[in-house]
């Protein structure tokens, strides 16, 4: 059912910014295996993801199946990694059937780990967060499988499956570590004989086979293992790619972030129907080690759980709290809400089947309590049924899930709190609002601030042919139509809302909106095109703030600056002057009477909108209330230099 539903809407997603960055490094890794071609292959930010899902993936693809239409390669892509995530769906069954050994237990645990709306449309469009949040878990399969068998063959596919995990991201290294610790305390506490000898053939096979499928699978450590290691595990610890990040109205840097960042994140963006349950198993298994509880009539002395079964539940709370307790104490670099931390959501769903599993298991202690197993499934099956209905209602944007402990209700509130579609996931959308609406059969696009000209064009890319056709990225020509997101690595997405600064109304054409909150627009710069009233705004707003003598001149535009607003106006107007976005840069007089992200940040940088009205190129803002020392205004070719600057010292 799963997988009919996914071929359903994969075509309702769009393309990520790192999905060409992930094929281009398998290119360059698969250039370097078969050509010895190492001039790409560098340790930067962008190689410290292994290959071990991406260069099948692109082998599958474009080399076995040859598919070389973009549409079909980004399709097939989304195809393959719903189809890993769901692969890891059934590995999550497994595992809690083992646990509990009960079906209904082990089927909801499943759907808890299905049903996670951010994970879910990740599923289909992230080749990095999802696949190792699915490949986390089947690594727990063999981490399972050994812990039962205690044997030598176990535990080296054990290693293998971990080795391979560590290639796919770095943090692979928790599992690695943790069980290398149960192993060595299994070593310690063996005593003499014939046990000890087992236990450190077992830790010894564990650690070499991961290591060894480490090295034979990521190519970049094959000239200097252990040095190169180190930088990739030290990069990972301090990456070096550092973004501004939206988290409870404020701006803070990623290097810098709070302490209850992942934690809150994980709080407001998971199902309350899974925190309930993770939290409880987390409480459960206590209450079974202390033997208060069990898995049922015959499985184990008395119903309880056995050695195996109870080591490998501390195995995932410790993979789970691990992480968390890490990030509170050293604060490493981590970007857009807890997607780094998205490994963790399969331990927390296999904690709650300690949780269903007791509460079935008190059904069968009396008749006073048969109900309570019964009504924990019933409750179970309703809260998840709640979360279906609440993904369809927001689909295709399940990767924008909060839950009631976000402020859901009061319109466009969460978009000044937290980082909403930080990936432009929307961008498909709004191109097919564009070619629905759109009479000319060719249209001239430019995006605004974020997502950049790659992100535009690789959404097109993923459009049947037909409608790529019709855009075109033509800088003689204006713009037909504006795209503008969430912004991401911008501290002004925090500061005020574009609508109120420029203070007046915006010739937007269409917003699209989860939970009330914008998250992409469709505008035009043609104020001819929109109602009257919004046109006749922007003429009243321009005359207000051109009621003296121009402050500067630049690049053929006249710039006024009068009061609290700051307007430009350019006379004779040729086409492709609104082509490229304007940049505004705001540099505060006393930085003490500035917002808290503004004193750290320095300064604040907007990206207005030009329009044509009347033969005019103009565009006009409203400054914040705060005195200001100087006012940067320039234009410039994206990835060029700058067409023209003006400064305004104040």
């Amino acid at each position: 059912m799963f997988l009919l539903a996914g071929l359903a809407i994969i075509d309702d997603y769009g393309v990520s910014a790192d999905t060409d960055l992930q094929r281009r490094i398998t290119i360059d890794t698969l250039n370097y295996v078969l050509h010895d071609d190492e001039k790409n292959l560098s340790l930067t930010h962008d190689h410290l993801y292994g290959v071990a899902f991406e260069l099948p993936l692109l082998l599958l693809t474009e080399r076995v199946l040859g598919l070389e239409d973009p549409r079909h390669v980004y399709l097939a892509r989304h195809v393959l990694t719903h189809l890993f995530f769901l692969l890891g769906g059934f590995c999550c069954y497994l595992l809690a059937r083992r646990l509990s050994g009960d079906r209904l237990v082990a089927l909801l645990v499943m759907l808890l780990f299905l049903l996670s709306p951010r994970l879910y449309a990740h599923s289909f469009f992230n080749s990095k967060d999802a696949v190792f949040a699915s490949a986390f878990v089947m690594a727990l399969l063999f981490v399972s499988r050994a812990f039962d068998r205690d044997s030598l063959g176990a535990y080296r596919w054990c290693g293998a499956a971990t080795g391979l995990l560590v290639n796919l991201r770095i943090m692979g290294a928790v599992l690695f570590a943790v069980v290398l610790a149960f192993r060595g305390w299994a070593w310690f506490r063996a005593g003499e004989g014939a046990a000890r000898r087992r236990a450190a053939a077992t830790l010894g096979g564990f650690a070499l086979w991961g290591g060894v499928v480490l090295l034979i699978s990521l190519p970049h450590l094959w000239e200097d293992p252990i040095g190169r290691l180190a930088e990739m595990v030290a990069a990972s610890a301090d990456h070096p790619l550092v973004l501004y990040q939206l988290f409870r109205g404020q701006v803070f840097s990623s290097a810098a972030l709070p302490w209850d960042y992942v934690l809150r994140w994980f709080a407001i963006s998971q199902p309350p129907v899974t925190l309930l349950l993770g939290m409880l198993g987390i409480g459960a298994l206590g209450l079974a080690a202390q033997g208060v509880i069990g898995r049922g009539a015959g499985a184990g002395p008395g119903g309880a759980w056995g050695a195996a079964e109870l080591r490998f539940g501390v195995l995932l709370a410790t993979c789970f709290a691990l992480p968390m307790v890490a990030f509170v104490l050293l604060r490493p670099n981590t970007h857009s809400a807890w997607r780094h931390f998205y490994f963790l959501h399969g331990p927390f769903c296999l904690l709650a089947t300690f949780a269903l599993t007791g509460l079935r298991q008190l059904s069968a202690r009396g008749a006073r309590k048969r109900w309570v197993g019964g009504a924990a499934c019933a409750l179970t099956v309703a809260g998840l049924g709640v979360v279906v209905v609440q993904m369809a209602q927001i689909h295709p944007n399940q990767h924008l899930y909060f839950n009631l402990l976000a402020d859901r209700k009061t319109p466009e509130r969460l978009r000044t709190q937290y980082e909403m579609d930080y990936w432009g996931m929307a961008t498909q959308q709004g191109y097919e609002y564009i070619l629905q609406h759109a009479p000319a059969s060719t249209i001239n696009m430019r995006p605004r601030i974020f997502p950049a000209l790659a992100d535009i064009h690789r959404n097109v890319q993923i459009l049947p042919a037909a409608a790529r056709s019709r855009f075109t990225y033509d800088p003689e020509r204006d713009p037909d139509f504006y795209l503008e997101g969430n912004a991401r690595n911008l501290p002004q997405g925090a500061i005020v809302d574009p609508d109120a600064l420029n203070g007046h109304p915006l010739p937007i054409l269409h917003r699209f909106k989860v939970y009330n909150n914008t998250i992409m627009t469709v505008s035009t710069p043609d104020l001819s095109r929109v109602d009257p009233a919004v046109a006749e705004a922007h003429r009243a707003l321009h005359r207000a703030a051109m009621a003296g003598k121009p402050a500067a001149r630049a690049g053929g535009f006249d710039i006024y600056l009068h009061s609290k607003r700051l307007a430009w106006v350019k006379e004779a107007c040729e086409p492709g002057t609104l082509m490229f976005p304007f940049r505004l840069t705001l540099y505060p007089a006393n930085a003490r009477h500035a917002p808290d992200h503004l004193r750290k940040q320095g300064y604040i940088e907007l990206g207005p909108r030009g329009v044509r009205v009347d033969g005019k190129c103009l565009e006009a803002v409203r400054l914040p209330d705060f005195a200001l020392a100087r006012i940067r205004l320039w234009q410039s070719v994206p990835f060029k230099p700058i067409l023209w600057e003006a400064d305004i010292h104040l």
